[in-house]
């Protein structure tokens, strides 16, 4: 199975997010992800097999305990890998350095189980993948979409991980939560 770590963005950030996304999706011709599909990625793991579960979860359930839950904030547009050849837009995210320390503490853990020893191979990047851009943009629709104002500030409860197998298929992937770790501690005011 498709497997990765991730964050929910949760209901009403996802509510928020529809109806922007809906009129950009009218705009620009890109593959848009689809409102329930929203997700802060920690770290993509790949195919594994279902034997693999459980010292995935006991890992990642140490991972979270070792964190509170937090509110981090959208924080504006940006694309991956720069303006000049975008391949995916997203939503920034703002925690302080929150998502940062929950994305090294997954890390480490999946690298202590047996055969995980791969760190991810870029710095993690907070943020949330709204599109992706299947060819290169015309000079006038890519200058419409650096201009693009983001939506305004929201926050995005962050009170648990989750191990997600993702389906691919013609449609567009279909995740599966495959477990739910919540963090330690009091959940934000």
């Amino acid at each position: 199975m498709r497997l990765f770590v991730a964050v929910d963005a949760g209901e009403r950030l996802r509510d928020t997010l529809a109806t922007e996304l809906d009129t950009w999706r009218r705009r620009w011709d890109l593959k848009w992800v689809r409102p329930g599909n929203l997700h802060v990625t920690l770290r993509f793991l790949g195919e594994r097999p279902a034997e693999a579960l459980p010292v995935l979860a006991d890992a990642l359930e140490r991972a979270a305990a070792r964190h509170v839950p937090f509110a981090p904030t959208t924080a504006g547009l940006g694309v991956f890998p720069d303006w000049r050849r975008p391949r995916v837009l997203f939503l920034r995210l703002d925690s302080h350095g929150a998502l940062e320390s929950l994305a090294a503490s997954v890390d480490e853990a999946i690298g202590a189980c047996p055969g995980e020893g791969r760190a991810r191979r870029q710095a993690f990047r907070a943020h949330l993948t709204l599109a992706r851009v299947k060819r290169p943009l015309a000079a006038a629709d890519l200058a419409d979409l650096r201009a693009l104002a983001p939506p305004a500030p929201q926050p995005l409860a962050v009170r648990d991980i989750r191990l997600i197998e993702s389906r691919l298929s013609a449609r567009g992937a279909r995740y599966v939560v495959r477990g739910v770790f919540p963090l330690a501690g009091p959940a934000p005011a």
